[in-house]
């Protein structure tokens, strides 16, 4: 039962309030996103994961076309990830295309993040692995 929370240009938020999963579904017009836009997204996302203190966050970036400059890691790691750390994210996937190979990096944490990061080809997997006990 996912319930939309927001919908706008870029993005989809749901909620899965039974399995308390929130995730973004990036559309392809993100290929017409700044860096700029991409950071609003991110930040409004974050207000989303704090006021439903989710544990579990799943990312479907199949149709994500931006690409962000340089300086756009460092700035998620300090106004994104340490928001999902105050909120108590336990866990957060990366669903890719399915006919991607997972890079072994997008399955690792980045420093300062208290949760764990996965990457995953099939939606299925990734909601059990983010529902997984542990």
């Amino acid at each position: 039962m996912k319930a939309l929370l927001h919908e706008d240009e870029y993005l989809q938020i749901f909620w899965n309030e039974p399995v308390r999963i929130i995730g973004i579904h990036w559309k392809e017009t993100t290929s017409k996103m700044t860096d700029e836009d991409f950071k609003a997204e991110l930040t409004l996302f974050a207000n989303q994961v704090e006021d439903k203190r989710a544990p579990r966050i799943l990312i479907d970036v199949s149709n994500f076309r931006h690409r962000p400059g340089e300086e756009v890691g460092k700035w998620r790691l300090t106004n994104i990830s340490t928001r999902y750390n105050a909120a108590g994210v336990q866990r957060f996937a990366f669903l890719l295309s399915k006919d991607l190979p997972v890079p072994s990096m997008a399955s690792q944490s980045s420093e300062g993040e208290q949760f764990l990061t996965q990457s995953f080809n099939d939606g299925e997997q990734a909601v059990a692995w983010l529902t997984a006990a542990g």
